[in-house]
This record gives structure tokens, sequence and C-alpha cells, in this order.
């Protein structure tokens, strides 16, 4: 084997331990090292915190870090701002921005094929084969970023469908007691946790700014897209226009939240049986079969032999 294909899987590796190091980096860090510079005067001596960091952030961090601005302005507004609306949706998991969940999915693009075809070089092989097999790599090295993206999105969907119901409760035992909509928003953002609470501060804090209630109700259901809380938020913006009481459409909407998550889960009581089957037939029953009739068949196996030698 030839040095050459000895250090291809250890290109691959550090290649894509780079990448998954640009993308998981927080954002608070770029702001504070941002603000160290301004606040550095000079003919001052320097920080000893900033001689203490790693060569990685120092360096290659800011560097990767113009990269992918680069690459953000370099790409179609279209597809800037699609990645830019789905990040929201996952709750930008890890930090991630537009410029680095792009600059991702460009290092996958380049690195896994690269691998491949940096392995054929080496050892020669060639054919329609291998051509497919570099075509795949593409595309899964430019779809993984957006699957995994798409993971994070219904993975948040599923818990704010699932704290809506609790929280709902509790506003309508706060307006009840006599908060308004707003204070209620803030008890629940400080009893629910999760994303629920993540998205009830955020429109909170955009009423305190100044933005309509409708308008930040609309941008909530925007970023969520889960139905439950959509269809929440046009029944409180239509109660708002109309003047209807709010206390009584948020008891409604209540009743309805929890009727709904019974349905859902005798929904999925009903389709345990069917996620059982496969594993069952391709698992257990194959080691059952093993275990009871595993003896019978050597018993078998040994009379015919004791017969045949007669």
């Amino acid at each position: 084997m030839s040095d050459l294909a000895v250090w291809a899987p250890i290109l691959i590796f550090l290649g894509v331990t780079l990448a998954m190091a640009v993308a998981l980096t927080p954002r608070s860090g770029t702001v504070r090292a941002r603000l160290e510079s301004y606040a550095t005067v000079p003919g001052r001596a320097e920080v000893p915190g900033e001689a203490s960091r790693s060569l990685f952030d120092r360096l290659l961090l800011p560097g990767l870090q113009r990269l992918a601005g680069t690459i953000n302005r370099a790409a179609p507004d279209t597809v800037a701002q699609e990645s830019a609306k789905r990040l929201q949706q996952a709750g930008n998991p890890a930090g991630l921005t537009v410029g680095t969940f792009l600059l991702l999915k460009a290092v996958l693009l380049l690195v896994l094929p690269g691998a491949y075809g940096f392995y054929l070089w080496q050892h020669g092989g060639a054919g329609l084969l291998h051509l497919g097999i570099l075509l795949g790599l593409c595309y899964v090295g430019y779809r993984a970023p957006d699957v995994w993206l798409d993971m994070q999105i219904s993975a948040r969907r599923a818990a704010v469908t699932r704290a809506l119901p609790d929280a709902l409760d509790l506003i309508v035992t706060c307006v009840a007691a006599g908060l308004g909509f707003e204070a209620a928003l803030a008890r629940v953002a400080d009893r629910v946790k999760g994303p629920l609470s993540e998205e009830i501060r955020r429109t909170l804090a955009e009423m305190s700014m100044g933005k309509r209630r409708r308008d930040a109700l609309r941008a909530l259901a925007d970023r969520s897209q889960a139905p439950d809380l959509v269809s929440f938020v046009a029944v409180v913006m239509q109660a708002d226009q109309t003047g209807v009481s709010i206390g009584h459409v948020l008891r409604v909407q209540a009743d309805a939240l929890r009727v709904r998550r019974r349905q859902r889960a005798q929904e999925e009581g009903r389709k345990a049986p069917l996620k059982m089957l496969f594993p069952m037939i391709f698992f257990i029953l194959p080691a059952t079969f093993a275990v009871i009739l595993g003896p019978a068949a050597l018993s078998l196996m040994e009379n015919f032999r004791v017969f045949g030698g007669r």
C-alpha cells in the first residue's frame, strides 16, 4: 500500500473535522473577539486571555469566517433567503449562520468525492460504477446538511406541538386570574422550557420594541410552522380584530388542543402493532425459532445419522 493511500483517510478525517468545527463554533466567540479588538489600545500589552487562545481561534477561525461571509455574498439571494428561513425554523442550531451553513455544504461537496477520486487515482480504478459512486458522494455531500437541518426543524416543531397544550392551559389560567395576554405569555415563558419558551420570549421582545401584537404573532407562526401553533395564532389574531373576548377564545382553543393531543396519542397507539411487525419478523421470530426448533433439529439429524449407519 502506497503512502498516499495511507494518508487519504487521514485527510478525509481532517477535512470533515474542520468543517464540523466551523459549523459548531458559537457566534458569541466571534462577537467577543470583535469587541476585544475594538477595546485594544495601541501600545498596551496584549490581554493574557488573547495569548492563551488556540491557533485555530486566532488564525484559522477568522479566515474561515471571512470565507463563509464570501460564500454568503456570492450565493444567490433565493438560496440565502431560503437557508436563512430554514435555519430560523430550526432555531439556529449550534449558532449556524447562513454563510457557515453554505460553507459546510461546499466543504462536504468537495471533500467526499475528492477523497474517493484521490483513492481511484492511486489505485487506477475507472468505470461507470466508480463514476456513479462519485456522483452519489457529490449528492450526499450536498444534501447531508439539508437532511440534518430538516431533522432539526421536525424535532423543533414536534417539541413545540407537545408543549403547546400545557402552555395554553397555563395561559387560560393566567388570563382568568386577571392577567393580560402579554403578561400570561411572559408567565408561560418563565414556566415552560424548550423551543416554545424561546419563541415566546422572542415574540415578547419584539412586542416590547414596538412591534404590533399581530405582526409579532404572525412572525411567531412563520418561524415555528407548527400546525397547532399556527392555528392558535390565527384564532388569536381574528379575535383581536373582531373584539371577541380573548379568555373565551383561549378556553376553546385549549379544549381543542387537548382533544387533538389525545387523538394523536390514539393514532400513535394504533400504529404501534404495525411498527412492531417488522422487528418481530426479522429479529425476534428467527431467534425464537432457533431456540425452540434448534434442539429438535439436532435430535432429528442425530437420529437420521444413526438410522443411516444401520
